[in-house]
């Protein structure tokens, strides 16, 4: 993101990208004020602002996308379910890849190291 290398989570239960308070500030993004961020009812504690035009890269292809800014330090950057549709991303845990059908691009996902249970 940014030009900068950042470990996400990948969470098909939350539709908008979330990102760090902190992280956001080591990107230098600037974000809207909370205001601004339309329906903030979503099942989503500790949303303080909205960051648009985020450029992510996968692969050798960027996108640009938004995200809401949390007060969770325990969380980076979480890809939402909305970004995933939209890139028609499949999630292959037997392989161990996040294939994005709308880049033709195939990206690691949980290295052996990192696979729960091990």
């Amino acid at each position: 993101c940014q030009g900068q290398v950042l470990k996400a989570t990948v969470n098909t239960g939350c539709l908008p990208n979330l990102i760090s308070k902190s992280c956001l500030n080591h990107l230098g993004l600037e974000e809207v004020s909370a205001m601004d961020c339309g329906d903030l009812s979503l099942p989503i504690p500790s949303v303080v602002g909205r960051v648009e035009h985020m450029e992510l890269q996968f692969g050798q292809e960027t996108v640009l996308c938004s995200a809401l800014v949390v007060d969770d330090e325990m969380l980076e950057f979480c890809i939402g379910l909305q970004t995933l549709l939209s890139l028609k991303c499949c999630i292959d845990l037997e392989e161990g890849v996040l294939r994005f059908k709308a880049l033709s691009q195939e990206l690691p996902f949980l290295h052996a190291s990192e696979e729960p249970g091990q």
